[in-house]
């Protein structure tokens, strides 16, 4: 029986733990890539300062341990040295690399060659989406759904006068493999006023049926006029877990992809669609955590922490100023154009980036909390 001691101040702290593993593996693959090209890193922090406590070597190779703000002075330490910090901001943290937008400071970041930035750059998303492709194979192997099955048909709707049944799980859709809701919904919306044939598992047999969505329908029931649900838990062994979680973190990049085709064509509302912040992504930890207690599977939890860790590596990669994808955006730009972008201009690029984005996350935040995803 799986105990998570739930309650909404437990919601919470799970929710700071999993951010704070899932930042601090984006953080580390920064790390480990500087390290690997002997750039020079200032402080590896988890959380945000203010700084509770640090560690560093001495000139002895001995590691030192001080509270606060009170670093040792460079002479105490032999040369520079990077500080491992603990901040009193929980969530999140950082590395601060030497000379970042300054290419004079020797074995800084902004020096290195443009090979050694992009791969410096991108290794924090890349460590994001190994350590995705971890928590969905081992999710696979304890056991999840892997099927799409009704769980309401509503009355005198396509899906009612062609014979479909809840309870009936969707086995394919006009020949194609069916495993996830998204699916079907696509294959519905391309064939308004088109029969689809849709194979079906009931009860251990198979039957095919034939559907027409239609093309004007109730708000709520859609085309078919079906309510969806996953169903089919089902373990598997190491290699063929290890080859869905793949499909898994595939098919959320294609659906990040497809979203802006699928709100205009008004295969899901806005409202579903719309950004979440901090508060929605804990309200959406206390529904997992809920949900896993209830049922007694992991799936709920891991396929949450999974899908943050793919969001958060698809979301630094966004060419946009201040985050990773946007710097790599620069490299590139200097790379085509043979010569680097003013230091000073592109460091203020990258600041009024980074005030767009706190003004976006304080209104996603507010969003959150007036108008929660998940009704509270």
């Amino acid at each position: 029986m799986i105990d998570f001691g739930f309650t909404d101040l437990g919601s919470v702290a799970i929710f700071v733990v999993v951010l704070s593993v899932l930042v601090f593996v984006h953080e580390l693959g920064h790390f480990l890539a500087a390290r690997l090209f002997k750039i020079h890193v200032e402080e590896f922090g988890l959380g945000f300062p203010p700084r509770a406590l640090g560690l560093v070597r001495d000139r002895d190779n001995n590691w030192r341990l001080f509270f606060g703000g009170k670093v040792p002075s460079q002479e105490e330490l032999g040369g520079p040295r990077t500080i491992y910090s603990l901040n009193w901001l929980p969530i999140g943290g950082f590395i601060r690399p030497a000379g970042e937008d300054n290419p004079a400071v020797p074995n800084g970041l902004a020096a290195a060659s443009k090979t050694a930035r992009i791969v410096v750059l991108a290794a924090g998303a890349a460590f994001n989406l190994i350590f995705a492709l971890l928590v969905f194979t081992v999710g696979f192997r304890l056991g999840w759904p892997d099927r799409v099955v009704i769980a309401q048909v509503m009355e005198a709707s396509p899906a009612a006068l062609a014979g479909l049944r809840a309870g009936d799980v969707i086995l394919s859709a006009d020949g194609e493999d069916i495993h996830y809701i998204p699916q079907v919904r696509q294959k519905v919306y391309a064939r308004l006023g088109q029969p689809i044939d849709l194979t079906l598992d009931r009860g251990g047999q198979t039957v095919t049926v034939s559907v027409t969505p239609r093309t004007e329908w109730p708000t709520d029931e859609g085309p078919m006029g079906i309510a969806m649900d996953r169903a089919m838990v089902t373990d598997y062994s190491w290699p063929e877990a290890f080859v869905r979680a793949n499909r898994e973190i595939v098919f959320q990049f294609q659906e990040l992809i497809y979203l802006p085709g699928r709100l205009m064509r008004g295969e899901i509302a806005p409202e579903l669609a719309r950004p979440i912040g901090i508060v929605g992504m804990n309200d959406l930890t206390r529904v997992a955590v809920t949900t896993a207690q209830e049922i007694n599977q992991w799936y709920p939890v891991l396929q949450l922490v999974g899908l943050i860790s793919v969001a958060l590596a698809m979301t630094n990669l966004l060419p946009l100023p201040a985050l990773d994808g946007g710097r790599i955006l620069f490299v590139l730009i200097e790379a085509v154009r043979g010569r680097r972008m003013d230091p000073a201009r592109e460091g203020l690029v990258h600041m009024i980036g980074m005030a767009m984005l706190l003004a976006l996350m304080v209104l996603i935040t507010y969003q959150d909390i007036f108008n929660p995803i998940i009704p509270r």
